[in-house]
């Protein structure tokens, strides 16, 4: 399995994503590197001030998991959700926690909070 960094269009360290007021709390914001079909998606989720960084890809089949922008949650908004295969995944850690893809989860991707900015790692 690649490591994210190995993706056409992968964002490098420093790269600067936006200001973390931004991305409401409990919310995701998705970005975009390059275009598609090769473009890099990823989303930065605001964890109550703790922001975490996901690569936007299903590890089931390797498609984005929302349709809509920034829209990336279950209904109850407890979980990560991929929309093609409804697979869920932890909030936290971006494991998997049911759906086709058990024992694997998203990459995540290490972030750098500069005062108010958010930058890759």
């Amino acid at each position: 399995m690649k490591h994210w960094t190995e993706y056409k269009n992968a964002p490098a360290v420093g790269t600067f994503l936006c200001e973390s007021g931004e991305i409401g709390i409990k919310q995701a914001k998705e970005f975009r590197f390059g275009k598609s079909p090769f473009d890099f998606r990823m989303f930065v989720y605001n964890d109550e001030g703790v922001f975490r960084a996901f690569r936007n890809s299903c590890p089931h089949f390797d498609v984005p998991l929302n349709h809509e922008p920034d829209y990336l949650f279950t209904p109850d908004g407890q979980y990560f959700l991929c929309m093609t295969h409804h697979a869920t995944f932890d909030k936290t850690t971006g494991a998997c926690v049911t759906g086709p893809c058990e024992n694997q989860g998203l990459d995540s991707i290490p972030l750098l909070q500069d005062g108010s900015r958010l930058l890759i790692a």
